[in-house]
């Protein structure tokens, strides 16, 4: 009996615990909040073939799904919240917007030192930003720090963007129709090729500063026979005719054709100092040598008297003048000219006007009266070369340690760079040896911007730089370009 009360005691016990409520609060169970910030809107592109298209987006956006927790009280939804673009913001005087991540890329407007620009892409280098430039418009900037500063420090969520590739704009019928004559360098091969690449054939060899006639039918050019002297030449665009127009001129340069096409206009050597000799001189106690920095010294001695010896080797002067050769017989005449007259250019819409580079910069010769007076006054234009127009001139430039290429307004004075190396690029690479196309709306000019030197062109403002010539073409040439007032490059009809 007792044994029966136990149990029954016990059965009891136990159902009176699992009616107990409990005080204690279960612990919920947390859903992760997703944390995927929304996409930015994929930008618009205009229909212009160098125009980059980004990569699309995902789709659907992803759901985010609300925190909630036991006996289904919501304790917090999450709302989600658009992540801003970063923005660039210049911090030059200006900077080119182009229509895809490189400087091959046509420019499409100018930003200021302070524009702010939304970017919505970058290139697989980073180096290149796109930017929001206007309603339904993208551009892209330089990314690099001399040029633009990110706002924000992360571009994490910046889409790469593969860029169009670079397709050459195709050259108008005008300036495309036609072909360059041109010198692999001073004393190599002339050439000839169509603009497009083909028909690329040889005309002859050992020449200096070839020149097309105004017809287009004849080449002028110079040839040196030993260290001192020289002759000027002419021979047929086809190869054939080649001829001597004037023989024995001391290391003539530079031909220009006249607009009628009956003269030419040379440089030569003509006076000054050459293969110097070494000079010593002695100076007596209490005086002591005023030396010019243009010799080399070979040797210094002081005795013990005080008096001095001193041995040096002037550098080599040579002055160079300009002549006025007859094509027809070859009767050649001096012009005035100065000291130092390098790369003259004949006007070929004002028959009485030819440029040289003078003792102090640009000056303008009248042929028929002999007076002249500077233009410039800043001896590192060089290399003068009309347009087709006569109203400006495409410039060889020596910008500190490098090469550029500038034109020059002959009625306002106004002058533009046309090209500029990166601030970072180094070496500096160089542009030089201009020649306008027939109809003056581009220039083409030598570069050695890749490592080598090749033929480019760019449009008449300086925009829309690119090789000219096929990449096999090129290869090919070999070119070479001293800075020794070279002329290369030909465009004709």
């Amino acid at each position: 009996m007792k044994s029966l009360r136990g149990i029954a005691f016990l059965v009891l016990v136990i159902l009176t615990a699992c009616t107990t409520i409990s005080n204690s609060t279960p612990t919920p169970t947390i859903v992760p909040l997703h944390r995927t910030p929304m996409p930015p809107s994929e930008p618009q592109f205009d229909d212009r073939p160098a125009t980059a298209t980004a990569i699309p987006f995902p789709s659907p956006t992803p759901t985010l799904t609300p925190l909630v927790v036991v006996q289904s009280q919501v304790i917090a939804t999450a709302t989600a919240v658009p992540t801003p673009a970063p923005q660039a913001e210049v911090i030059v005087a200006s900077l080119n917007i182009r229509q895809g991540p490189g400087m091959g890329y046509p420019v499409m407007g100018v930003a200021r030192a302070g524009d702010l620009f939304d970017v919505v892409g970058v290139n697989n280098s980073g180096n290149w930003l796109q930017v929001v430039v206007g309603d339904d418009e993208v551009g892209w900037i330089s990314g690099q720090t001399p040029y633009t500063r990110l706002l924000s420090s992360r571009l994490d969520d910046v889409p790469v963007v593969q860029a169009a590739v670079l397709v050459p704009a195709t050259i108008t019928a005008n300036a495309g129709g036609g072909q360059l004559i041109f010198m692999t360098g001073s004393g190599g091969n002339l050439y000839a090729v169509r603009i497009d690449g083909s028909n690329l054939r040889r005309l002859t060899g050992g020449v200096i500063d070839p020149v097309v006639s105004p017809d287009g039918r004849q080449v002028a050019f110079t040839r040196w026979d030993g260290a001192e002297f020289g002759s000027l030449h002419i021979i047929n665009v086809d190869s054939t005719g080649e001829r001597v127009v004037k023989n024995d001129i001391r290391q003539p340069k530079s031909p220009t054709w006249s607009p009628d096409g009956q003269q030419l206009v040379i440089s030569y050597q003509h006076g000054g100092l050459r293969d110097p000799e070494n000079v010593c001189k002695y100076y007596s106690p209490g005086n002591f040598p005023r030396l010019s920095s243009r010799v080399t010294i070979s040797s210094f001695r002081v005795s013990g008297d005080g008096s001095i010896n001193v041995c040096f080797t002037p550098f080599e002067d040579l002055h160079w003048k300009l002549a006025q050769i007859d094509v027809a017989t070859g009767a050649f005449e001096d012009l005035p000219s100065d000291e130092y007259s390098y790369n003259p250019a004949w006007d070929p819409q004002n028959p009485w006007r030819v440029l040289y580079d003078g003792n102090h910069g640009l000056v303008q010769l009248d042929v028929t009266n002999g007076n002249r007076w500077p233009i410039t006054e800043d001896l590192r234009d060089t290399g003068p070369v009309f347009s087709p127009d006569g109203r400006k001139l495409a410039l060889t430039y020596k910008q500190h340690d490098h090469w550029e290429v500038y034109t020059l307004d002959l009625e306002t004075g106004e002058r533009w760079r046309l090209t500029k190396p990166p601030i970072l690029a180094d070496p500096q690479y160089n542009s030089a040896a201009p020649a306008w196309s027939p109809d003056g709306t581009y220039l083409a000019f030598l570069t050695d911007r890749i490592g080598r030197w090749e033929i480019w062109v760019m449009a008449a403002d300086g925009s829309d730089q690119r090789p000219l010539l096929p990449p096999e073409i090129q290869t090919r040439l070999n070119l070479e370009y001293h800075g020794v007032n070279e002329r290369m490059l030909n465009w004709t009809e």
